[in-house]
């Protein structure tokens, strides 16, 4: 499993050990720095990510940019010794977790917003880290119940809680010591959203053409990428005539290479199962089938490298992270415009999110985002959809699909998470989002041919924003009770209910 080590040993995880991908490589930090592995990327690094300057050693686990380059780790390390932590908020995009060593003490830094997911022992008397809570596990660490329960009820834990005490996701945005965590993270001034097109342009060409692959699917979020950048490779997975391979097919012009394919076509890999128990061990339940298939897209596309993912811009775009299920917000989705005058508290907005938890274990998580939230100049409804990226459904479990099984193959990067991105997103009134009121400014300076075309509800960025709801209704009633129509989704939760 790609990641860094820290007074553990990677071949704990004998599965995800044993399937380590060709453009894998294991280094072992020399003696006198650590008793440490790194199982890093070779097509993000040529030779091991180690800088030192000033006696001072840095270590890299991930990819970043800086100063406009992509991966200057002994520029980094110089402006860090000399200037401090600090200027890891210069960095415009990464996902990355950086061993640092001194004469003083080992620090590690984090990337914002927790993308390069790891866990610390906080029993050990040093740093001891890994990127599975599985390699870290010993006798000494007990089960946390509350936490047992919450991962039945909402399959993915919250803050950086895993199901074991003591065992937690490393603080994004920090300098860690063994004893300290010193946040480094401060917002960006938003830029206009009709604007964030050029610099997620800017940021795909970073890396070559030749090694760019995108994932493309019937949504806004991935086509926002398509309609902002150049890909040579492209897929979609999906039910053969759903419409999810429909309406992505009108774009695999835009590649040199394009390849659709059902979810469910491939064998399953024969240590799926058991790489899955190893990766999302303690902190959620994945999705089955998900690893088979970026196994299988990484060999499809051999010399493709870069994975560009639309990672949560649906919460972006959309406003759905304000959004909750049962009657009530069923009803809202069809008048959204409601959420400007209701103006829900963080609190209201968060019980409605997480309704399955009793108010004792509702009750960890209000204090963990009071917590989390404290220092950050948003209202409540930017709160919640910051919480819940960093460190709620987002950071805890959509991050599981791309950021941890797709890196196992693929350098993955996420637009939408990239710094002015992010930080422009963050800033916007969600009460215009979650009404798809943003749509059209979003989507201004695009070709006609990306902002006309419907996505599989129904509507498209030049729809009315009163007309989306209705029409979203209409749809997503066809997907389940017509079964040409069912996307992959929908079909994965047809065959689970027929499997039990």
């Amino acid at each position: 499993m790609r990641g860094m080590y820290l007074n553990c040993d990677p071949k704990s995880l004998p599965a995800s050990f044993a399937a380590m991908s060709d453009n894998s490589k294991l280094y072992q930090f020399p003696e006198n720095i650590a008793d440490g592995y790194l199982i890093y990327d070779t097509n993000a690094w040529s030779t091991p990510p180690l800088a030192v300057y000033q006696e001072q050693v840095f270590i890299a686990s991930g990819w970043f940019i800086y100063k406009q380059k992509l991966n200057p780790l002994a520029l980094l390390a110089k402006d860090i010794v000399e200037r401090g932590p600090s200027v890891l908020n210069d960095i415009l995009a990464g996902v990355f977790v950086i061993f640092w060593k001194n004469d003083e003490q080992q620090t590690l830094l984090t990337d914002p917003l927790g993308l390069s997911t790891h866990y610390i022992d906080r029993l050990a008397n040093g740093l001891r880290i890994a990127p599975s809570v599985k390699a870290l596990l010993t006798q000494e660490h007990t089960l946390n119940n509350d936490m047992q329960s919450i991962l039945r009820k909402k399959q993915h834990l919250f803050g950086n809680y895993t199901l074991y005490n003591e065992i937690e996701r490393l603080q994004p945005g920090a300098a860690i010591t063994s004893g300290t965590e010193q946040s480094y993270f401060t917002f960006y001034d938003g830029r206009a959203i009709e604007d964030l097109g050029e610099y997620v342009n800017t940021l795909t060409e970073f890396w070559p053409y030749d090694t760019r692959i995108l994932p493309l699917s019937s949504g806004l979020d991935s086509r926002y990428l398509l309609a902002n950048g150049a890909y040579k490779y492209g897929f979609t997975y999906g039910p053969e005539g759903s419409p999810e391979r429909k309406i992505a097919g009108h774009y695999q012009q835009d590649f040199e290479h394009y390849h659709a394919f059902d979810f469910n076509e491939q064998p399953l890999h024969e240590q799926e199962q058991a790489i899955l128990d190893e990766m999302a061990f303690a902190t959620l339940k994945p999705i089955n089938r998900l690893y088979t298939n970026y196994h299988y897209i990484a060999q499809h596309y051999n010399q493709a490298s870069t994975f560009y993912d639309g990672y949560l811009g649906d919460l972006f775009q959309r406003g759905t992270y304000i959004n909750f299920k049962g009657k009530r917000g069923e009803l809202l989705k069809l008048v959204p415009f409601v959420y400007r005058f209701i103006n829900f508290s963080a609190h209201k907005l968060l019980r409605l999110r997480y309704k399955e938890l009793t108010n004792g274990e509702f009750e960890i998580l209000w204090q963990d985002f009071k917590v989390k939230t404290a220092n950050l100049e948003l209202n409540d409804y930017q709160k919640v959809t910051y919480y819940e990226f960093v460190y709620g459904r987002g950071g805890r479990y959509t991050v599981f699909g791309s950021n941890v099984l797709a890196a196992q193959f693929f350098t993955i990067v996420s637009p939408f998470a990239s710094r002015i991105v992010f930080d422009s997103f963050i800033q916007q009134d969600y009460s215009r989002a979650v009404s798809y009121r943003n749509l059209k400014s979003l989507w201004s300076k695009t070709a006609s041919k990306y902002k006309n075309q419907v996505v599989e509800s129904g509507y498209s960025p030049q729809t009315p924003a009163i007309f989306i709801p209705f029409i979203q209704l209409a749809y997503r009633l066809m997907f389940h009770f017509i079964p040409s129509r069912a996307n992959y989704g929908v079909k994965l939760k047809r065959m689970e209910k027929q499997n039990k």
